[in-house]
Parts: structure tokens; sequence; C-alpha cells
């Protein structure tokens, strides 16, 4: 299973919806998201990913990150994702992410690192029970 097969909500185009849940409902925002080529070095990969906004993008950060995977003992892989941007809009941008923003960029990684993790588990569960 290649990284691009890792976001389950990426379509064929490379278009997907990220975003956090509040109080149970989620709030998407659809992206193009960009999965680079893996880099092994030793027992880990690092694969980059890039995404932004798809409709009004001068309003949305380009989100430019990078997913781990590396051993933590010989049965469990740890799964990292981090990711930076730039608000957009200036000082104003700066504020609203001071604010508020940041908070669901921080989500949204988190998110996006959840839904990875349990896309890997499942696959790897069903490919072990073969």
């Amino acid at each position: 299973m290649g990284p691009g097969e890792w976001f389950d909500r990426l379509d064929g185009s490379g278009h997907a919806g990220v975003g956090p849940q509040v109080g149970g409902v989620p709030l998407r925002k659809d992206v193009t998201i960009e999965v680079g080529e893996p880099v092994t070095s030793g027992d880990w990969t690092e694969v980059p990913i890039t995404w932004k906004a798809t409709f009004i993008e001068q309003l949305f950060p380009v989100m430019v990150g990078k997913v781990e995977l590396a051993p933590a003992d010989a049965q469990t892989t740890r799964l990292t994702v981090s990711g930076m941007y730039e608000p957009p809009l200036g000082r104003l941008g700066k504020q609203l992410d001071d604010a508020l923003m940041h908070k669901v960029a921080q989500a949204t990684v988190r998110d996006l690192a959840e839904t990875i993790g349990k896309t890997v588990d499942v696959r790897a569960s069903s490919q072990a029970a073969r």
C-alpha cells in the first residue's frame, strides 16, 4: 500500500475534504493534496505532503508538511504528521490565526494523522489475516 492510499478521502483527481470535527460535526474544506515520493532512511520513512484550498485560495494558507513512519518497538510503528503554513492576508491573517485558525489547523493535522493511522492499521490487519 502506497502513501496515496493512506488518504481515504482522496479522490482520483487529488482532491479531498480535510478539517476537524466540532461537536461531532465534520467541518471539511476541499483541498488539493499532493503526496510526494517516500524517502526511506534506515527504519523510518518520510512522505512529503502539501495541500491547498480549491476554492477562494487567497483566504486559506498552503500547508506544507510530512508524514513520518518510524518503529517505536518491534511491534509498533510511530506515525507523525507535521506541517507549517503562512497565514494569508498579512497582519489581519496573523491575528485571525492567533485567535482561532491555528487551532483549526492543529485539529486538521490531528484528524489527518488519525485518518492515516486507521487506514494503515485496517489494511495491515486485513493483510495479516490473509
